[in-house]
């Protein structure tokens, strides 16, 4: 069984509230993108606006930046937080990441991008929590799922069977379960939810699909 997180990618704050507040509502995580127009071509709410809004459920937060340390001393002081997910594709040191975040008290995830081998961050496996799959090109939503995906999934799960592993992008009422059933923990989805007329309804639905 694989649990859906509700994601949120938006630089308008109006919409990162709506949209928080209907997932925060329905779903026992959330997704927070984090952009900075240079890692991927594309800006999105910064630590100041995801401070503002508290939620009753925790957030991971999923940091699409060049320096993430910049950010992750801000992040780690809000509680409601819990993850913080950081490119294996920095320029940085990725072990230094990890360190500090958990140092700070927070789980550690490592986001992948679709062109990277999964076999590349083979070694860093023992000091994260979750590995993050992305299907397309990082901040932006709406895209297709990569047809190499569910190839990508067993191959994390053959290296490690019991680190989880989350895909974003391109999650689905189509493809769910077929990702869930090839060994996925976690399925992100965006727009799939936020385009059907009620949120929670279609929360609701995707998880039973999954479930079943």
């Amino acid at each position: 069984m694989a649990l859906i997180i509700p994601g949120i990618l938006t630089d308008k704050e109006e919409e990162y509230k709506s949209r928080l507040q209907k997932a925060d509502h329905a779903a026992p995580l959330i997704q927070i993108d984090l952009v900075d127009g240079k890692f991927a071509n594309s800006t999105t709410v910064g630590a100041g606006v995801i401070k503002k809004y508290p939620t009753k459920n925790p957030l991971e937060i999923q940091l699409m930046v060049v320096d993430p340390i910049n950010y992750i001393d801000d992040l780690s002081k809000l509680e409601f937080v819990t993850k913080i997910i950081f490119p294996y594709e920095i320029d940085g040191d990725v072990l230094e990441v990890a360190y500090l975040i958990r140092r700070l008290g927070k789980s550690v995830g490592l986001s992948l991008n679709p062109t990277t081998p999964v076999q590349d961050v083979l070694h860093y496996f023992d000091d994260i929590d979750m590995l993050l799959l992305m299907t397309g090109n990082p901040g932006f939503s709406g895209q297709k799922l990569g047809t190499e995906t569910y190839q990508r999934i067993k191959d994390a799960k053959k290296i490690n069977d019991s680190l989880p592993v989350e895909i974003d992008i391109g999650v689905n009422f189509k493809n769910a379960k077929k990702l869930a059933d090839a060994g996925a923990d976690f399925l992100v989805s965006s727009s799939a939810l936020y385009n059907e007329p009620d949120f929670s309804v279609a929360y609701e639905k995707m998880q039973k699909i999954v479930n079943n």
